[in-house]
C-alpha cells in the first residue's frame, strides 16, 4: 500500500509539475499593457477633449499610462511663477515635418518644449520597466542658433525611491532616431520615467535653465514599455497553486 502510494504521488507530481511551472512562468512574466507609448489615443485631464498644447502642470492618459507635464525647476523657482507652454501632441503631416524631426511612418508624437519635461507612471500605480524609444531634436529658434544640440535624458525612479538615469544625443536637425536603452536600465523596474533634454555648449557641456533659457526641446515617441506583477502578488498566487496541487495529490493518495 505504501509503495502504491508512492507511485501515486510521484505520478500526480509529475502531471502537476509542469502545470505549476507554467503558471509560475505567467505570474513572473510582465502583466498585460501597451507595448508601446505612441501617444496616438490621449485622453486629457482638466483640459477640454481634443487639446494637444500643455503648459506645465496639465496632465493626460495615453497607453494605460499618466503623463504629467511639467515646466523647467528653472522657471518654476521665480517668485511670480505662472504655468508655461511645455509640451504639445502633434500629428506629424507635411507641414509639421519641415520644420521638425517626425518618425517614419508618419504619426502623433509628444513634444517637449521650453525646457520643460514629462513624468510618466502607469495608471494603476504598478511598476514597470523600458527598453526602447524612438526620439529627434526640435530646433530651439532656427537652424542658425548658436548653440548647437544636446541631449535627451531619461530618469526612471525605482521601487526604494532611488534613480537611475541615461541619456543620448539629438540626431541631427530633422532626424529620427531609434535608441536601444543599455541592459542595466532595460533590466531596471520603476514606477515613473522623466523625460527631458538638455543643450549643448561648443564645449559640449549639458546646460538647461538660465544657461540656455527654453532652448532645449524634444520628439518622443514609441516607447517600448512592460509591466512588471508585483512580488507578493507571484507569491502569494504561486503558493496557492502549491496549496491546491497538495490538497490534489492528497486525496489520491
Amino acid at each position: 500500500m505504501k509503495t502504491s502510494s508512492r507511485n501515486t504521488l510521484r505520478s500526480g507530481w509529475r502531471n502537476v509539475a509542469p502545470a505549476l511551472l507554467a503558471c509560475a512562468a505567467a505570474l513572473s512574466a510582465p502583466a498585460a499593457l501597451a507595448d508601446v507609448i505612441d501617444f496616438e489615443q490621449i485622453v486629457n485631464h482638466g483640459t477640454p477633449a481634443g487639446n494637444t498644447v500643455y503648459v506645465g502642470g496639465d496632465t493626460f492618459s495615453t497607453g494605460g499610462f499618466l503623463a504629467v507635464v511639467a515646466d523647467s525647476a528653472y522657471a518654476q523657482s521665480f517668485p511670480d511663477y505662472e504655468p508655461g507652454l511645455a509640451g504639445a501632441a502633434i500629428a506629424a503631416g507635411e507641414y509639421t515635418c519641415t520644420r521638425l524631426a517626425c518618425p517614419q511612418p508618419l504619426s502623433q508624437f509628444y513634444a517637449g518644449m521650453n525646457d520643460g519635461s514629462l513624468t510618466l507612471s502607469r495608471e494603476d500605480a504598478g511598476a514597470f520597466q523600458i527598453s526602447a524609444l524612438s526620439f529627434g531634436a526640435i530646433a530651439p529658434t532656427s537652424e542658425d542658433s548658436a548653440l548647437p544640440f544636446g541631449q535627451l535624458r531619461i530618469t526612471g525612479t525605482r521601487l526604494d525611491g532611488s534613480t537611475l538615469s541615461a541619456a543620448a544625443d539629438f540626431p541631427e536637425l530633422y532626424e529620427w532616431s531609434e535608441w536601444t536603452l543599455d541592459a542595466a536600465f532595460a533590466a531596471a523596474t520603476f514606477t515613473r520615467i522623466t523625460v527631458d533634454a538638455c543643450t549643448y555648449t561648443a564645449a559640449r557641456e549639458c546646460l538647461n535653465g538660465e544657461q540656455t533659457s527654453n532652448l532645449s526641446q524634444f520628439a518622443l515617441d514609441t516607447m517600448h514599455v512592460s509591466a512588471v506583477p508585483e512580488p507578493s502578488t507571484v507569491v502569494l498566487l504561486t503558493a496557492g497553486l502549491l496549496l491546491v496541487a497538495a490538497r490534489r495529490l492528497g486525496g489520491r493518495a
